[in-house]
């Protein structure tokens, strides 16, 4: 029985050494394997500690944390690479810094240094892979979600998201978002940062003001979006009381067109509108109840007309017609009489008789051109004392009829 445990132990202990080879055969097919053909992963920002956030209620150690390190940028307009390569034409983030912007840095490689922004650098994800929540943020959906510093599917991303991180959206472009992701690193080279061992309040203030810009751009979408959605609540509400009052002019109308009251329902629209915003929607909605409304009055009182009873006009003396001669002092024909040595005169006759004389001092009519004619006159009378008629001293003459001898 001892032998055979034995033996058997020795068995096992071969068999396991065997599995232990073959196993460190696959680690390193695996390792070349992976060597061939890199995944990008989302890198550890700089400053923050690799094996992910303390778990609640431990207490962790400044060695456990390493302390972030500030810089200052050299060049005007550096531009982000997205890799620590050395390529003529480097991929580069949208992001340009200026001369002495402060920023956080990381670990050097191949002559380059990790550059953190707050909130990471600017790049773009595809809307399909992403999931958007009530209040507007954003999350990447599913696993290993392309983070690319430009919208073209057509290339390397320049990381892999995992399912479930936030993308600061600042924009958008098609099917594209434009975002900042706070794990991406971007890099400079080592030539145009200098990092600061011991930096002072101002860099801390500088670098917590750069954060603040971004921040504000990230948060100005969230709070147009709130808004909207806000104005959007304000005009179903807004929508649904001119409903209200909508279906109450329906009920109106079914009524007998004798019977159409339509002074409670304008009330109420007034007052409704009066309560409305500038940038309601709801305002086109009472236009158009307001054009209904009229057109229907405009019916009510038709109706109401057509239907009436014809009143009896009063009974009123009849008017005379004027006498359109009124106006004339005297009337009459117009006759002129030769004095033997002398001038002749001009006298008026009516019915055989005669009126008085005439004359015009101020020589605006020539009597003869009227004589034999039937005349009104107008003008100041006087009794000349050598005459037995009155003179009439024309101002103004009309004929009223044709020659008459």
């Amino acid at each position: 029985m001892i032998g055979r445990f034995a033996a058997g132990r020795t068995s096992v202990k071969v068999l396991t050494a065997g599995a232990c080879r073959s196993f460190a055969t696959l680690l390193l097919f695996g390792a070349i394997l992976a060597a061939q053909n890199p995944s990008p992963q989302v890198p550890t920002p700089a400053g923050t500690n690799p094996a992910g956030p303390t778990p609640a209620g431990s207490v962790g150690t400044p060695a456990e944390a390493p302390a972030v390190k500030f810089a200052k940028v050299l060049t005007e307009g550096a531009q982000l690479r997205c890799w620590p390569s050395a390529v003529v034409a480097p991929p580069v983030f949208e992001d340009v810094l200026a001369k002495d912007q402060v920023v956080t840095v990381g670990r050097s490689e191949s002559g380059f240094r990790a550059v953190s922004l707050p909130l990471g650098p600017t790049g773009y994800v595809n809307k399909k892979f992403s999931v958007t929540d009530e209040a507007g943020r954003v999350h990447s959906k599913g696993a290993k979600v392309a983070f690319r510093y430009r919208p073209k599917t057509s290339e390397a991303p320049v990381a892999q998201l995992v399912d479930g991180t936030e993308l600061y959206v600042i924009g958008e472009q098609d099917d594209w978002w434009r975002v900042r992701v706070e794990a991406i690193e971007a890099w400079l080279p080592e030539a145009e940062v200098q990092v600061v061992d011991q930096p002072d309040e101002a860099m801390k203030a500088a670098f917590g003001e750069l954060k603040k810009k971004y921040e504000a751009e990230i948060q100005a979408r969230l709070d147009q979006i709130a808004a909207q959605k806000l104005q959007d609540e304000k005009n179903q509400a807004d929508e649904a009381a001119v409903q209200i009052i909508q279906d109450a002019f329906v009920a109106e109308l079914k009524k007998p067109v004798a019977d159409q009251t339509f002074a409670p329902i304008e009330t109420a629209l007034d007052k409704l509108e009066e309560s409305l915003a500038k940038e309601s929607s709801a305002k086109t909605s009472i236009a158009s109840l307001r054009s209904r409304l009229q057109a229907q009055k405009w019916i009510v009182e038709a109706t109401q007309v057509r239907d009436a009873k014809p009143v009896p006009a009063p009974d009123v003396a009849p008017v005379q017609p004027k006498d359109i001669l009124d106006h004339f002092q005297s009337i009459g024909w117009l006759r002129y009489e030769s004095r033997l040595g002398g001038v002749g005169t001009y006298y008026l006759e009516k019915g055989g008789v005669r009126q008085h004389l005439v004359s015009c001092s101020s020589g605006r009519y020539d009597l003869g051109l009227f004589v034999g004619r039937e005349i009104g006159i107008n003008g100041p009378r006087r009794r000349p004392a050598t005459e037995s008629l009155s003179v009439m001293d024309i101002e103004r003459l009309e004929v009223l009829g044709g020659v008459k001898r």
